[in-house]
């Protein structure tokens, strides 16, 4: 007698994105870069569940990226950061505390850091 074998999905599958989440925040080394405010893009993908979520078609079964904006730009604009590294290792923390969420991906841009390149950028990639 054979088992039927049953397909499991496995986990990290589902993604949601905030592609170019664009903020003010003070972010640099050199003392001119600290003198003031300068534009930050942040890439923020998240790691969920989401067939409950596809079968209800309710708000309550995943995850509010309304929240998930705001809660990274009060970050970014609440700090003083030197590091990019930083910024995005706090913006995925935040994103981490929230249920359901198993794994986070955050790109933080920044650009004209470099005369002659477009942008800077640091990836990070964070699990539960």
């Amino acid at each position: 007698m054979s088992k039927a074998k049953t397909k499991k999905t496995s986990p990290g599958g589902d993604w949601i994105h905030l592609r170019g989440v664009e903020t003010r925040c003070v972010l640099g080394v050199y003392p001119a870069e600290r003198r003031k405010a300068r534009k930050v893009r942040m890439d923020i993908s998240l790691e969920r569940e989401l067939r409950a979520a596809s079968r209800s078609d309710r708000l309550e079964d995943t995850l509010n990226y309304e929240i998930i904006e705001a809660e990274a730009i009060d970050i970014a604009k609440g700090g003083q950061f030197f590091l990019i590294e930083t910024l995005a290792e706090r913006v995925a923390e935040a994103c981490l505390a929230h249920p359901g969420v198993g794994e986070v991906r955050v790109v933080v841009d920044k650009p004209g850091a470099l005369a002659r390149t477009r942008s800077v950028a640091v990836e990070i990639r964070r699990g539960k």
